[in-house]
């Protein structure tokens, strides 16, 4: 086989993905210019299929931006609780019997709901911190006691800062429930294959001088090269390093 109808070896396990998306995007309209000449068609449709699981599969990066998210909210909705329970807390020793009674009936509806509140898993604080807020907010006794305490601010804030988090962690179960099974490298794995598969059928037209494989021939070696040449500077950098 001459030197004009082979098609340059590359590496493609060491492109990042990125660079790895890029050089399969660009294979592909390639080979969507000539499929009305060459047979490349069930090619094509392996290479489309790829790049759009490659872009689901990078969704799943959101789904670690929308864990931390949810910790970081939790995080704050629980301090801010127990700061509430803390104050409320100190108040059952005031002076002033009004605000002592109040605290004492703000701190028995918490006692009610359980010890180390804050330690249970999202869902059960998420209804905890729900129905208390609620309690406090909507009836009476509750309220007056909340009022008295001068603290209807703070079960409003906290009463928000669990509803951010419980949005939060819905958006996460709905990504996660979106993301597919199939993994990043096992994908890289089967488009490296079809490359390959690309590659030899595509010699096999240019052993038959075919004018089109020919003329693709050497569109994937020039861009082959300009890879191939990122690959040797990121690989001399490495050794320059060591």
């Amino acid at each position: 086989m001459s030197k004009n109808t082979m098609i340059s070896a590359i590496d493609l396990s060491h492109l990042h993905n990125l660079e790895f998306y890029s050089f399969v995007e660009n294979i592909l309209e390639a080979l969507m210019k000539v499929n009305q000449s060459l047979d490349f068609q069930k090619e094509s449709d392996q290479l489309r299929d790829g790049l759009v699981q490659f872009d689901i599969i990078f969704e799943k990066k959101k789904i670690s931006s929308y864990t931390k998210k949810v910790i970081e909210l939790d995080k704050k909705r629980c301090a801010s609780f127990t700061g509430l329970q803390q104050c409320v807390r100190g108040y059952t020793k005031h002076y002033n019997q009004d605000i002592q009674h109040s605290a004492e009936i703000i701190l028995e509806s918490i006692d009610s709901m359980g010890k180390q509140i804050v330690y249970r898993n999202y869902q059960v604080k998420s209804a905890t911190f729900s129905s208390l807020t609620s309690a406090w907010q909507n009836k009476p006794g509750f309220t007056e006691a909340i009022n008295t305490l001068a603290m209807s601010d703070w079960v409003k804030h906290l009463d928000e800062e669990n509803k951010a988090f419980e949005a939060a962690y819905l958006e996460r179960l709905i990504a996660q429930g979106a993301a597919p099974k199939t993994k990043l490298i096992d994908l890289r794995a089967d488009l490296i294959n079809a490359h390959r598969g690309i590659v030899k059928k595509l010699e096999a037209y240019c052993l038959f001088e075919n004018p089109k494989a020919l003329e693709l021939s050497k569109h994937f070696n020039k861009l082959i090269a300009a890879y191939n040449k990122e690959l040797n500077r990121r690989k001399n950098k490495t050794k320059k390093m060591e």
